[in-house]
C-alpha cells in the first residue's frame, strides 16, 4: 500500500473586493433635512385640521340641506291633500249650481279657502259656461296656487343651494386630506435619505422630498381657509 503521510492540501482562493466605504455627507444635508421634516410635520398636523374643519361644514350643510328637502316633501303631500278637499269641494259647488240650489253652493264657495276662491273667481270670470277657450276648471297653474307653493319652492331652492355648498366644501377637505398623504411621502423619502451610503441616492431622495412639498404647499395656496 502506498500512502502519503502528513499531506496537507493548500486551496488557493481570491480575495473578495471590499464594500465600498459610504460617501460623506455635505455639511448643509443634516440641517436642511431636519427642517423640512420639522416643517412638513407641522404643514401635515395642519393640514388635518384644515380637513377635519371642512368635513365638518361639509356635513352640515348636507344635513341642513337634507331637513329642508324632507320638510318641503312634507309640504307637498300637505299641499296635495288640501287641494283634494278642494276639488271635492268644487265639484260640490258646480253640482249644486247644476241643480239650482244656490244656497248649497254657496255654502261650498264660502269654504274655498284662500286658494282655491281666487282661481273660481278668475275661472268664473272667463265665463266658462259661454267660453269654449276658458279652463275645464280653476285647478289649472295660470289660475290656481297650490297651498304652500312658495314656501315649498324657497325650501327646494335652498336645499340646492346648501347641498352644492356641501359638495363644495366635501372637495376641499378631499384636497387638504390629499396634502396629508403628500406630506406623509416627504416625512417618509426626508427621513429615509440619509439611510443611503451613496451621496447621489440621498440627495435625490432629499430632492424628491423637497419637490413633493413645494408641490403641497402650491395645493394648500389654492385651497381656502376655514
Amino acid at each position: 500500500m502506498f500512502g502519503f503521510p502528513n499531506c496537507r492540501i493548500l486551496i488557493m482562493t481570491e480575495p473578495s473586493e471590499p464594500f465600498p466605504a459610504p460617501e460623506p455627507k455635505r455639511p448643509w444635508f443634516e440641517p436642511v433635512t431636519a427642517i423640512l421634516m420639522a416643517v412638513a410635520t407641522l404643514s401635515s398636523a395642519w393640514c388635518s385640521y384644515q380637513s377635519s374643519q371642512w368635513n365638518g361644514q361639509s356635513s352640515g350643510f348636507a344635513t341642513q340641506a337634507d331637513k329642508l328637502q324632507r320638510e318641503a316633501f312634507g309640504q307637498h303631500l300637505a299641499s296635495l291633500q288640501i287641494q283634494g278637499v278642494q276639488i271635492e269641494a268644487f265639484m260640490e259647488a258646480v253640482n249644486a249650481q247644476l241643480r239650482g240650489d244656490e244656497k248649497t253652493a254657496r255654502f261650498y264657495t264660502d269654504r274655498f279657502g284662500a286658494n282655491l276662491k281666487p282661481a273660481y273667481e278668475k275661472w268664473l270670470a272667463l265665463k266658462p259656461l259661454e267660453n269654449p277657450a276658458a279652463p275645464p276648471h280653476p285647478f289649472t297653474p295660470e289660475l290656481y296656487v297650490p297651498a304652500f307653493h312658495q314656501e315649498i319652492a324657497d325650501a327646494r331652492a335652498e336645499a340646492t343651494r346648501l347641498a352644492a355648498q356641501s359638495k363644495t366644501t366635501g372637495v376641499t377637505a378631499a384636497g387638504y386630506l390629499g396634502n396629508t398623504v403628500l406630506l406623509a411621502m416627504v416625512l417618509f423619502f426626508a427621513g429615509t435619505a440619509s439611510k443611503f451610503d451613496q451621496r447621489h441616492v440621498r440627495q435625490s431622495s432629499l430632492a424628491f422630498a423637497i419637490a413633493l412639498f413645494l408641490y403641497a404647499a402650491v395645493r394648500v395656496l389654492i385651497l381656502q381657509f376655514a
